[in-house]
């Protein structure tokens, strides 16, 4: 005959299923919050722009419609990661965790980048009579760390969602979109500031100045 479980073994089970339920948000739900945070908080970076040509939103014959597709690329993404609309592959909670910490590296990355180029981190792609080519900060080694840190605020929240589909299409939108824009801005910058910016692109260490 089998003994009865007793007391001990009883609490011992009700222990490990509080810490169980206790655990399960911790691990799934808060990096998902956490994304959202982020999306959020990227829109609120808007904020930081300075100057009426640096909010500027009626885009430019120069800018080729690269502004509108990032705007898409944007909107699809947050469908992609806040929605069901993808089937769910799910992903191991320390992934999507590692998800949130790559998030929150890509905001402080374009923060930086927007404090450096001040006035002339333009939302659409134009350029000024004053402008000049900026060397420091992020700029030093990376042409365009704003929109690396726009990919990897992106990216990130994409993965604390804990779904891989969701990852492959913000990734896949956001290339295409930003593959697009940095060809637009590049011709533009060389056309606009000559020289000085065709020898500052020679040395940048990752080829990835920018409008936003």
């Amino acid at each position: 005959m089998d003994a009865e479980p007793g007391v001990g073994d009883q609490y011992g089970d009700v222990d490990a299923g509080v810490v169980a339920e206790l655990w399960y948000p911790l691990v799934t739900v808060v990096p998902q919050l956490a994304g959202g945070l982020l999306m959020g908080s990227f829109a609120l970076m808007e904020l930081l722009r300075r100057g009426d040509t640096a909010k500027k939103m009626r885009p430019s014959a120069v800018d080729r419609g690269t502004s509108a597709l990032i705007v898409v690329a944007y909107a699809l993404a947050v469908l992609a990661i806040a929605t069901r609309a993808l089937p769910l592959i799910a992903l191991p909670a320390s992934v999507a965790w590692g998800g949130v910490g790559v998030g929150v590296l890509g905001f402080a990355l374009r923060v930086w980048s927007m404090r450096v180029l001040g006035r002339f981190y333009t939302r659409t792609l134009v350029t000024t009579g004053d402008q000049s080519v900026v060397r420091s900060g992020p700029y030093r080694l990376v042409r365009h760390p704003g929109y690396l840190g726009s990919i990897l605020v992106w990216t990130g929240a994409a993965t604390s969602s804990g779904n891989l589909l969701s990852v492959l299409a913000v990734v896949v939108l956001l290339a295409i979109a930003y593959t697009l824009r940095i060809r637009t801005e590049e011709r533009m910058l060389l056309s606009a500031l000559g020289e000085p910016y065709a020898e500052y692109r020679i040395p940048s260490a990752i080829d990835v100045r920018e409008g936003g």
